[in-house]
């Protein structure tokens, strides 16, 4: 905020009367925190609940312990002092989630890290096949919006800036009551007017995580393109894509109560960065090359395999043969069937195949046995018996053929490389040139990405300075393949320069996998706390 208003102060030494404060406000809040099992809201359970309830009816304090139906891991037992004794035979969320619910409804739901609290009893009471939903304040966003220049915002770090008085710590009703105390400060530094409007503020921003800056996701664009969130020390957490990056950032927040992916995302998030493209297309491309380049911690799909199979059976043969990408070229070669990222995942695919088309496991080399002796597959009579000569090779192979018809490769179906023509276009159909770039040229040879460029001028630098290709990308081709096949109004640009001939370069060996988790472990220095700064970063108009 450029400035604070006098008038928005009040005396900090005013004291507030509790019971006089909550009479006065014009809708009930709860105060709530939870104990559980551990940090993940989908697999984990509560072991305590506290609840401090606040309106015109007054002041109300409640908690209880459950029974979590499993065991309470050691270090939380150490940390919050609930022990497997203490909750063995106190009632389950099933029993008091009725009631529960009754409480919280139609109430201000007020927690500290409150994606945390809200997202385990959103689960619970979906359990017990109650529907819940509230209107939630996170007081770690409260606290960030108000007090900017504070470097932390955790419980302890407010206790130490207010001088709250904690009953205990850890324990569901000594933190629930912990940030009433916090609620009643604010009254001692803000008039009430302000504090409706910094909570009005922070309640519109429920479903974004507390550790991203208040302007993180409305600053990012509406358009197609890619997404990166980072966490500590800058550590890339993950990529993807969309038509409408703004809508689905923020999706992963609406949904990070049910997604563990989601979840853990948002737990550690710090920082999103957007990258522009025309359209669609892009958007896929540029994902797929930063998941290869970059490896983010929680991406699994799109990551570069080490090895990558395929099943080739020529003209002659009546087995096919698992081949590697390294001796084959899969772009060229007519008679491969799959790709596969492991020799035990083409296997089972061939084995399924085989149990679907009654094919014989021994023939295709699934199976070792003897000349002449059954397969597994005729002794449960799923085979034949090409294996001892009981049926004809001829029909099997026919069958075998027609199987592995599914799983055909197609070769890459132009004598160079081509650029993909991508405009970005309004719902009208009219270009738009307001954001990102209007025109891209994707430029792809022999199933692989070779990069995006934004002019035709900016093509022929592309060309002059490309790398050679050195292998065959299965996820281009699964996301090309039909659609170039296809009569689609893709704009196809074909392109002959040399630098684009298929290199003899071996493609990289195999590399150890990096260690994960060791960036998390780097902290920034903290900020000096600054207790007497009370300057508001919005504007209160």
């Amino acid at each position: 905020m450029p400035g604070l208003n006098p008038v928005d102060l009040v005396d900090p030494v005013d004291p507030v009367d509790p019971d006089e404060l909550a009479r006065s406000l014009s809708a009930p809040m709860v105060f709530v925190d939870l104990e559980t099992t551990g940090g993940n809201a989908l697999s984990d359970r509560i072991t305590e609940i506290g609840v401090v309830e606040v309106g015109p009816n007054g002041i109300e304090q409640w908690s209880t312990l459950l029974d979590p139906a499993e065991s309470i891991p050691p270090f939380i037992q150490q940390l919050t002092g609930i022990t497997n004794e203490m909750v063995r035979g106190q009632p389950s969320f099933d029993t008091l989630a009725q009631g529960l619910a009754e409480r919280l409804h139609g109430k201000l739901f007020v927690a500290h890290n409150a994606r945390f609290d809200y997202g385990f009893l959103k689960n619970e009471f979906r359990r017990a096949g109650i529907p819940f939903q509230a209107d939630v304040l996170c007081t770690v966003r409260l606290s960030r919006l108000l007090f900017p220049a504070a470097a932390r915002h955790g419980l302890d770090a407010l206790i130490a800036r207010f001088g709250l008085e904690p009953l205990g710590r850890h324990r569901a009703l000594a933190d629930a009551d912990l940030l009433w105390q916090f609620w009643q400060k604010l009254h001692t530094l803000y008039q009430p007017a302000l504090i409706d409007q910094a909570v009005q503020r922070v309640t519109k921003r429920a479903s974004q995580p507390p550790q991203l800056p208040d302007e993180a996701i409305d600053a990012l664009p509406d358009t197609p393109g890619v997404y990166l969130f980072y966490g500590e020390g800058d550590t890339l957490l993950y990529v993807g894509k969309s038509v409408d990056i703004r809508a689905r950032v923020r999706s992963h927040f609406s949904s990070d109560h049910q997604v563990a992916k989601d979840l853990r995302i948002s737990q550690e998030i710090r920082r999103v960065e957007a990258r522009r493209t025309a359209g669609e297309l892009g958007a896929l491309l540029l994902e797929s090359q930063l998941v290869k380049q970059l490896q983010p911690i929680h991406n699994r799909m799109l990551r570069r395999s080490a090895s990558l199979y395929s099943w080739q059976m020529d003209a002659q043969s009546d087995t096919p043969q698992l081949v590697n990408a390294r001796t084959v070229d899969f772009a060229s070669a007519g008679t491969l069937y799959g790709t596969f990222s492991s020799r035990n995942r083409a296997e089972m695919a061939l084995r399924s195949l085989a149990d679907e088309h009654r094919l014989c496991c021994a023939q295709l080399g699934l199976e070792k046995s003897e000349a002449g002796r059954p397969c597994f597959g005729y002794q449960v009579k799923r085979c034949d018996g090409v294996c001892t000569g009981a049926a004809p090779l001829a029909p099997h192979t026919a069958r075998l053929r027609e199987a592995l018809a599914t799983l055909q490769l197609q070769t890459w179906p132009y004598d160079g490389p081509i650029a993909i023509e991508e405009r970005r276009a309004t719902a009208e159909g009219v270009v738009d040139d307001a954001d990102g770039p209007n025109v891209e040229y994707h430029v792809i040879d022999r199933w692989q990405y070779l990069g995006s460029v934004s002019s035709q001028d900016a093509l022929n630098d592309l060309i002059d300075g490309m790398p050679p290709v050195t292998g065959f990308d299965p996820d281009i081709y699964r996301l090309l393949g039909r659609r170039l096949a296809a009569s689609s109004p893709l704009v196809i640009i074909h392109l002959t320069r040399p630098a684009f001939r298929l290199s003899p370069v071996e493609p990289p060996q195999d590399v150890a996998p990096k260690r994960k988790g060791v960036a998390l472990l780097r902290r920034r220095l903290p900020r000096p706390e600054d207790p007497a700064q009370r300057r508001l970063p919005f504007d209160a108009e």
